[in-house]
């Protein structure tokens, strides 16, 4: 697409952010001990995703062009 890292809109950062947290929730299937993590990124993952693509949100689904500062 526009060849830029996925986070120039509050959108692209929760989706960002959502699938961070998924990520992080396999941590303790490898670790074994770190159980209190996967209570804590679970829930975020699927609230964050919830809120990003709910109706409430619908004017920050569309891409905007960059402000200046942020091209390259």
């Amino acid at each position: 697409s526009s060849g830029h890292f996925p986070l120039s809109d509050l959108y692209e950062s929760l989706i960002f952010l959502s699938w961070s947290f998924s990520l992080i929730h396999i941590i303790p299937y490898f670790k074994k001990n770190v159980f209190i993590l996967s209570k804590i990124t679970g829930p975020s993952a699927i609230l964050t995703q919830g809120f990003a693509t709910s109706g409430i949100l619908t004017e920050i689904h569309q891409s905007g062009i960059l402000v200046p500062a942020l091209q390259s």
